[in-house]
């Protein structure tokens, strides 16, 4: 009887191993033929499933934001919005280990997007889906009251909050390994509590 394979299993494992290349070795080293070698796997098996050396770095990227989307999605509701919302906001900076390695992923591949006509899309897709997940969040904020809808311009907060939220990322990523995210959530509380109408002010 022929073995059944899971291919998105499969292919989430060529993606970590895609991960551990360039955490390793740098992201110029991530071919077809070392990542096969990394996964354990003969070249044209890992071909079946990423034909050419784009298609495993645009999975590689989206698994990054497949993560964190889970991460989120699998959250229990805080007591309140607004402890919902810092709690998701939470969740996209680099706070343990897994998060950490996301991140170093996700900044490196985000270099390498900016002359790489195959990944910018990829790339620029989760910039946008990273900017409505941060308006979604404000969003639900208003909805609760917790924030005043008249004096709130809603596009230009939701561009600061994205911006605040990467520039928490980056900074812990050049802080201590161990930093436990205490002052970035503060920051984050912070943001939100100058906000108008914020029912913490």
């Amino acid at each position: 009887m022929p073995k059944l394979i899971d291919h998105d299993a499969r292919e989430i494992e060529v993606a970590e191993a895609a991960w551990r290349v360039l955490l390793r070795d740098g992201i110029t080293k991530i071919s077809v033929r070392n990542v096969a070698a990394e996964a354990g796997l003969a070249t044209g098996s890992l071909r079946r499933s990423f034909p050419t050396q784009d298609s495993l770095l645009i999975f590689s990227l989206q698994l990054v934001q497949r993560r964190a989307r889970d991460r989120i999605l699998a959250l229990e509701p805080g007591p309140t919005p607004r402890a919902t919302a810092e709690a998701c906001l939470m969740q996209l900076l680099p706070l343990d280990a897994d998060r950490r390695v996301e991140m170093e992923v996700y900044h490196a591949m985000g270099s390498l997007a900016l002359t790489s006509s195959a990944l910018r899309p990829a790339y620029d897709q989760i910039l946008a889906d990273t900017r409505a997940a941060c308006r979604v969040f404000l969003e639900r904020l208003l909805r609760a009251g917790d924030l005043d809808a008249a004096s709130l311009d809603l596009d230009r907060e939701s561009a600061a909050l994205h911006a605040l939220v990467d520039g928490l990322a980056l900074h812990l990523l050049a802080a201590d390994p161990h930093d436990d995210g205490t002052h970035a959530a503060r920051i984050l509380s912070d943001y939100l509590d100058r906000l108008p109408g914020s029912t913490r002010a």
